[in-house]
């Protein structure tokens, strides 16, 4: 299928840039609504630049094909959406200040509530009925009410007269199927809790991420949060009830391609030392673009559909690959560091370290990298 770019000029006229799937995203969203009940709403997860791929193009292809909500970080992002005419509801999923208060009713946010001072914040900031939803804490301790003191605090909640409970919901800290009966337990911990409150009882629903769609079908409730795989990012490697598809390639152009005589050093330290002749070419990328050393050291890129490693340290603007195996390349030649090329592809999850998370690859990517977004959708060559 011809996917069409909605803006490439400033992409391709760049040395670098990050293509986007837009039918993708579309296509995940999708597999997600089919997984759920019609009465389970879908939220997508577009904090943090929409994990790196653009937050406001993902966000309104998210909503035009089954997501009814979204979900970000902060006020700051949920401000961004807003000023881009985006009127669905709108979660701030993490910690609020009160000091932000008056900016959450400014853009007619939906904030999450863990502390009385943030309720006590919101209620004098607002001068009408304010939807909230209550986070409880069942085992992330981090954000969020303790699930022992639920009570007292949606009884102070009452007592502040302007503020509407629209929603209560959990986060689960597993991140790996082997992880599923903890996600369980966090479930009986916040369905004990929740029902205990009367206030809370007809009170919507939500615990689930992504791995808590895929695996824990009891714990879709009354809406679960799409975030990873929103983007093509799956837990469970494929063997799930959906298939998922990476909507992000990262890519580039060789600047230019030397020869070095064995023995040579590349890099800062002189890390790496060629053991033969070598063909060296330069991408015009580094970690002040996303590229940080502890990930992507010792990594692979493509260049005409062949594996060529990356030598040396990654510097703050540059990263020097070796292309001794791909004699035809030169300068000019397309580097995919992330994606498909031929019949190879790189994936996110290749970058990722013991302890860490296949999110940080992409969502630490430059935001201000030029992004082309790409769909055979008509609807889509529509977003602004």
């Amino acid at each position: 299928m011809l996917r069409i770019p909605l803006e490439a000029a400033p992409a391709l006229a760049a040395p670098a840039w990050i293509d986007i799937d837009l039918d993708a995203i579309a296509h995940n969203v999708r597999a997600f609504r089919r997984l759920l009940a019609p009465s389970c709403r879908l939220v997508a997860v577009v904090k943090a630049n929409a994990y790196g791929h653009g937050m406001v193009r993902v966000a309104r292809t998210a909503l035009a094909h089954g997501a009814v909500e979204l979900a970000v970080a902060n006020v700051h992002e949920g401000a961004h959406l807003r000023d881009a005419g985006i009127t669905q509801p709108i979660l701030i999923a993490g910690p609020v200040a009160p000091s932000e208060a008056s900016a959450v009713v400014q853009h007619a946010l939906v904030p999450s509530l863990g502390s009385v001072e943030l309720a006590r914040a919101l209620a004098n900031a607002s001068r009408r009925y304010l939807p909230v939803h209550i986070e409880v804490d069942t085992g992330m301790a981090r954000h969020g009410v303790p699930a022992t003191s639920l009570a007292p605090f949606v009884d102070s909640i009452g007592r502040r007269g302007r503020l509407a409970i629209a929603g209560v919901f959990t986060h689960f800290a597993a991140s790996s199927l082997a992880e599923e009966a903890s996600m369980r337990d966090q479930l009986a911990t916040f369905t004990a809790a929740v029902d205990g409150v009367r206030e809370l009882r007809s009170v919507p629903r939500h615990a689930c991420n992504t791995l808590g769609a895929l695996v824990l079908t009891k714990a879709h409730l009354d809406a679960v949060r799409v975030g990873g795989g929103l983007y093509g990012f799956d837990p469970l490697l494929g063997r799930g009830a959906v298939d998922l598809r990476p909507a992000l390639s990262l890519k580039a152009r060789l600047l230019s391609v030397r020869e070095v005589p064995a023995g040579a050093p590349v890099g800062y330290g002189g890390t790496f030392v060629c053991t033969r002749p070598s063909r060296l070419g330069l991408v015009p990328l580094g970690y002040a673009d996303g590229l940080v050393r502890e990930l992507w050291n010792g990594g692979s890129v493509l260049v005409r559909g062949v594996r060529a490693p990356i030598v040396g340290v990654v510097s703050m603007n540059q990263t020097v690959v070796d292309v001794t195996d791909v004699p035809a390349a030169m300068h000019g030649d397309e580097v995919v560091l992330l994606g498909a090329q031929g019949d190879q592809c790189v994936r996110a999850e290749e970058r990722v370290r013991a302890g860490g998370s296949v999110y940080e690859v992409t969502a630490l990517l430059r935001s201000s990298l030029p992004r082309r977004y790409l769909s055979s959708s008509v609807l889509a060559g529509r977003i602004s």
